[in-house]
């Protein structure tokens, strides 16, 4: 009841993540899967028990099995994306793909049984608790990922990469490449490159300090990937990206946003994010009011830049609007939305959208984005005919 009380009721929007059993960041990550596998369709994909692992599961009518996964399988679903029973929607959603997995060989894929395992996990977690299982889960798939290329003489050659991106992928830019330098050394170079980012990565996401390092290099490893190849792998790129918020310390408080209140243009700019802030997290605070001075935030410098306050970690300018995108649920919902949307195979949209995120993020684009706020806050008062003084 003290639970139920500090969370409030779970909302039937699906693009609220508060007052359920499941913290933010953990809901957040099995909507973005959810979603993913709804909308590219992945419910035609299950089986009927044939070449089952397990013996004897082909005995089951194959129709009244094929139907009831799919029915579980969407059901659960739709209640984790409407809030309903999460852990329980985790736990039969997660189920009906590892319970597909064994029920066929044909259906086995390293990412639909990945996949299948970090929604049981998600359903295990108990309130309050670290999700150690989870980030151990990643730490095991990196680590086993590693070992395997490490074992294959065919990847530390690189004649397996060479023949997959010229026979199998054809892929142009590394055709181009290889024209200019000798073919397998560049084959064997990617290689070991990726064998030690997967190995690195299964050692870096074990330490707390090194999980925004751990979650850049995982999200640029896989998304290099679906630019390279054009595919994500099933859902091995939505999942594996969508499980790093598994890493992400969200924020259990109201976040501070110190603002210029006499800039028409501000104004309009907090009312238009504060409609997609559902969850009421953004608590905006003209400087005017001194709401930065116990912060040690002058009113001169918060007259230049806008402020945001996590805790004991203040962020400005363009890294706090970075911020702001990054705690909100509404953003990764939305995105995996537009990922999803093409379907599974190959997408220019998706490409390029990957791309733009990436570009937008990346800490080399810091510097951009700087000078780019830093413009736009000059001539803020030029930008709206509503800036006037409000605020003594």
């Amino acid at each position: 009841m003290a639970m139920a009380s500090t969370l409030g009721a779970p909302s039937w929007n699906p693009f609220r993540c508060g007052g359920t059993a499941l913290p933010v960041n953990l809901l957040v990550m099995a909507k973005a899967i959810a979603i993913a596998l709804l909308l590219t369709n992945h419910v035609r994909l299950l089986p009927d028990p044939f070449l089952p692992f397990v013996p004897g599961l082909d005995r089951i009518p194959p129709l009244l099995f094929q139907r009831t996964l799919q029915v579980l399988f969407v059901a659960s679903a739709v209640g984790l994306l409407l809030n309903r029973s999460v852990r329980v929607s985790a736990l039969v959603l997660g189920m009906t793909m590892i319970l597909s997995v064994v029920a066929s060989k044909a259906y086995y894929g390293n990412n639909k049984t990945f996949c299948g395992f970090i929604l049981f996990l998600t359903s295990l977690y108990q309130p309050g608790q670290d999700p150690w299982m989870l980030r151990l889960q990643l730490v095991l798939v990196y680590f086993g990922a590693s070992t395997n290329k490490l074992l294959d003489a065919d990847w530390r050659s690189g004649v397996f990469f060479n023949n997959w991106a010229v026979n199998r992928l054809h892929q142009p830019l590394y055709v181009v490449l290889t024209s200019v330098v000798p073919a397998m050394l560049l084959a064997k170079a990617v290689s070991w490159f990726t064998i030690a980012t997967e190995l690195g990565l299964s050692v870096i996401l074990l330490m707390r300090r090194l999980f925004p390092l751990g979650i850049w290099l995982s999200v640029l490893l896989h998304s290099g990937m679906l630019l390279f190849t054009g595919s994500t792998f099933t859902m091995f790129f939505y999942a594996m990206t969508a499980s790093m918020l598994v890493f992400v310390r969200w924020p259990e408080g109201p976040i501070i946003v110190i603002y210029d209140g006499d800039c028409g243009f501000c104004m309009k700019s907090k009312n238009l994010i504060e409609r997609f802030d559902l969850e009421n997290m953004f608590r905006w605070k003209p400087y005017q009011s001194g709401a930065g001075r116990p912060f040690g935030i002058s009113d001169i410098d918060a007259n230049r830049r806008l402020y945001l306050i996590i805790g004991d970690k203040i962020y400005s300018g363009f890294r706090a609007l970075k911020m702001i995108v990054l705690f909100n649920p509404v953003s990764y919902l939305v995105t995996y939305a537009l990922l999803a949307a093409p379907g599974s195979g190959d997408s220019k949209f998706r490409n390029i959208l990957v791309a733009v995120l990436l570009i937008v993020f990346s800490p080399l684009f810091v510097p951009v984005g700087e000078a780019a706020y830093a413009m736009v806050a000059r001539n803020r008062y030029k930008l709206s005919a509503n800036s006037t003084c409000r605020i003594g």
